[in-house]
Formats: C-alpha cells, structure tokens, sequence
C-alpha cells in the first residue's frame, strides 16, 4: 500500500469507529436515546481538535500520527491496527455504547 492508500483506510476505519460508538442521551420526555459520536464530539473529547480537522482525517485529506492514532485506540477500546485493516467495514457486529463521560487520556 501506498502512503495516500493507507492515509485514507485510517480515514475509512476512523469513521466506522466513530459511526459505530453511541453516546446515552436523554431526550424532552426524559428517555433514555442512544446517538452515534458527532465528530465535534471526538474532536473535542478525544484529539482536541476542529471538527474540521476530523472531517479531513475521515476523508484522508490529513494524515493521523501516531499519537492521535493511540489516543483514538484507547477511547475506542480497540488496538490501534485496527485503524489499518481493511477488512474493518465488514465487521457490522462492531458496535461500542459510551457514557457522557469525558474518556481519560492518560
């Protein structure tokens, strides 16, 4: 694979991961509503960037380093090659229900 290749299967599986984890919310008549991760949320919670920024990574217009990447492994709970399999998409079962919780980033 080249680089560009590789840049944007991190994009690809960056968004599955981010379309695939559901915050808990509560809506006007106090119910329980589950939302999938908008990407000003992983922006702000995980990377502390733009969601613009996000945006770019997801369409592999920008690069992640390596530090974004296992920043991103430890909120998504998965090992950071996940970001490069290319079999990712496949996987439809990959679902993960987070808290409105600000996720530790030690």
């Amino acid at each position: 694979m080249i680089d560009s290749e590789i840049q944007k299967q991190v994009g690809i599986n960056l968004r599955f991961l981010r379309t695939r984890t559901f915050k808990q919310r509560k809506n006007k008549k106090n119910e329980l509503v589950m939302k999938y991760l908008r990407q000003e949320e992983l922006a702000k919670m995980v990377l502390n960037v733009t969601p613009q920024q996000i945006q770019k990574y997801e369409n592999g217009i920008n690069s992640l380093d390596s530090l974004k990447i296992y920043k991103l492994s430890r909120f998504f709970c998965v090992p950071m090659e996940v970001f490069f399999d290319s079999k990712l998409i496949e996987r439809q079962s990959f679902t993960k229900l987070i808290k409105n919780e600000q996720p530790n980033n030690n």
